[in-house]
């Protein structure tokens, strides 16, 4: 039923797109399985067009030639991934050469790029190569980065695998890092002796600059770049270390890499991952296995030193090696929240220059040091189903707080008192921090949005408008995937939480004065030792007054005619959720905020 369901939802995506006037492209896609054995499910087609469902498109070999095809209609001005599979399950999907991934370390997807007036496309490959059997594929990169200008005639390559013509090979730069790409394919005893003889261009002619490398270790006499063709699919670097690009008119790279090193203090965490800890990121395409750190003396800080490109890059830290935590031994990925964190994410960001660097933290802080994690204890998490049509498969609760965490270690909650407020207490240690967001439903089964529903943090009107979510109300932090996570910093007592309504910040029902707009802006959100109230100009005597979530009043202060800020001192409160209203003329704002 699910590969019907994907090939329903691709067929009325390619409908809809019709429907809208979208230019559709037809793609032949093409897999030479000449030298493989096929397997008995047949050969199969997954991309991020059918949303990479291993069994739902099958290619055909009507002819019996051993090339397996199948013509699909997708928009146009559109770049596709995907791969093939030898069978139909990811336990057989083809491993791609570097060549042709997506990216040269990281991304081990094809990718296709279809025009905007491309009306048919045919995409031919050897299975698990990157052009036709027999060919050779060298993927040509160069760092234009240290030039005063790029041509606007962009970057070309010519050599003797294309008649050194100097516009017949247009290179690309489609991420605009400064590295230009350009795919050559040929059958290797086209060339002389084997052997790549070729020069990068910065325009599209030789009377443009080119590229003269005489008595460099990478050229010829005559200052053409050479390379041995060792392998079928190939990949030009200048640091076989790093896999950066050369530089253009160098052997080696332009820059030499920034070392940094990580250093990451594990000593609060309760357990420490078998497989050890690991860092992944932007710079190492986001593979949570590829770089372990060690601690050699045992002190619980453990570190890596790697040579990074300066840039901005993001990251985390993992404890275990892989993204679950699900597999044997792993424990979880840190979900960061604070000044160290990108904006609208949960990763870390640092900016990475041209002096090397140490980088120190305490796991999923970003404090230099850890600080001895409060107690364990238990806490209730309280939500109000009164304006949902709640689930047959029930109520539940997820988590960072729970082994192994989020989807897969979610608990059920309960309503004993068919109120429509469901309750579940969980014993939590470790860190204060807590992220997590109520499921209408058993989210370890189905289709989220199906068959459950997640809370998205996002607050819509009647049309389907954002109107606001959990960071601009203060009970919540984006997610890093386009949604928002619940927010608690525990005390290390046992706490019953206020129940909220499901997807709300607040109770389904408040009863409150007419809202009074705009009145004032506070900052930051979450705060810490002083929170910053910002009021718009006005005659009128005002009130101040901070609550907890249980109405308790923490503070009031009157404010007085023409104020324009105040600072609360908020040092001694403990951390938690708070409500500042501003009462004006018989006229309430209200707005929550958070204290680390």
């Amino acid at each position: 039923m699910k590969n019907l369901n994907t090939l329903i939802a691709l067929l009325l995506f390619t409908s809809l797109s019709i429907s809208m006037g979208i230019a559709q492209s037809a793609i032949t896609f093409q897999v030479d399985m000449s030298n493989e054995v096929v397997a008995a499910e047949g050969v199969h087609l997954a991309g991020n067009f059918q949303g990479w469902d291993p069994a739902a498109t099958v290619l055909t070999d009507d002819d019996m030639d051993g090339i397996h095809e199948v013509t699909i209609e997708l928009p146009s001005d559109s770049t596709y991934e995907f791969k093939f599979i030898n069978g139909a399950s990811w336990d057989f999907a083809e491993d791609v050469p570097p060549t042709c991934q997506v990216e040269v370390a990281g991304n081990d997807n094809r990718f296709i790029h279809v025009a905007a007036d491309d009306a048919e496309l045919t995409y031919h490959v050897c299975y698990e190569s990157c052009a036709a059997c027999g060919m050779t594929t060298v993927r040509m990169r160069v760092d234009m980065s240290v030039e005063a200008a790029v041509s606007p005639n962009g970057v070309h390559v010519a050599g003797n695998f294309q008649g050194w013509d100097p516009a017949g090979s247009a290179m690309s730069d489609a991420d605009g890092d400064g590295v230009w790409e350009y795919w050559a394919s040929f059958y290797p005893d086209s060339l002389d002796e084997g052997m790549l003889t070729f020069k990068f261009i910065n325009g599209n002619s030789w009377t443009n600059p080119n590229e003269n490398l005489a008595g460099e270790d990478c050229a010829d006499d005559f200052g053409n770049r050479v390379l041995e063709l060792t392998d079928l699919n190939m990949v030009m670097v200048g640091n076989v270390e790093t896999n950066a690009a050369p530089c253009y008119n160098a052997c080696g790279t332009c820059l030499s890499p920034t070392q940094v090193t990580f250093r990451v203090d594990m000593t609060t965490q309760e357990t420490v991952s078998i497989n050890g800890v690991h860092i992944a990121g932007s710079f190492q395409g986001w593979t949570p296995s590829a770089n372990p750190l060690t601690d050699d003396d045992e002190d619980g800080i453990w570190e890596t030193t790697i040579g990074i490109a300066a840039s901005d890059i993001q990251f985390k830290f993992v404890n275990g090696n892989d993204w679950s935590g699900n597999g044997d031994g792993n424990v979880d990925n840190e979900l960061i929240v604070g000044d160290c964190a990108a904006e609208g994410s949960d990763n870390r960001l640092l900016s990475v220059g041209a002096d090397d660097l140490v980088y120190e933290v305490c796991y999923n802080s970003c404090e230099a040091g850890c600080v001895e994690n409060p107690d364990p204890a238990d806490v209730t998490f309280r939500v109000e189903m009164s304006e949902e049509e709640v689930n047959a498969n029930g109520v539940w609760v997820i988590g960072n707080f729970t082994a192994p965490n989020w989807q897969s270690g979610a608990l059920q909650m309960t309503d004993a008192d068919a109120d429509g407020v469901y309750e579940v207490t969980a014993s939590i240690s470790g860190a204060s921090t807590v992220l997590y967001k109520f499921v209408n439903g058993d989210p370890s089964t189905g289709d989220n949005g199906v068959d459950f529903i997640e809370e998205s943090g996002i607050l819509l009107d009647e049309e389907g408008n954002e109107l606001s979510n959990f960071e601009l109300e203060g009970c919540g932090l984006a997610n890093g995937f386009g949604a928002y996570n619940r927010i608690h910093e525990r005390s290390g007592e046992a706490e019953i939480l206020e129940a909220v309504c499901f997807n709300k910040c607040t109770t389904c029902v408040v009863a409150v004065n007419e809202l009074l707009q705009g009145e004032f802006t506070a900052y930051p959100n979450p705060f810490r030792g002083s929170l910053t109230i910002d009021f718009q100009s006005s005659q009128a005597e005002a009130q101040l007054i901070m609550t907890d979530l249980s109405g308790r009043e923490i503070m009031m202060q009157r404010i007085a005619p023409g104020t324009g800020s105040v600072v609360l001192d908020t040092s001694s409160l403990p951390a938690g959720s708070y409500v500042v209203q501003v009462i004006r003329n018989e006229l309430t704002q209200g707005q929550m905020f958070i204290k680390h």
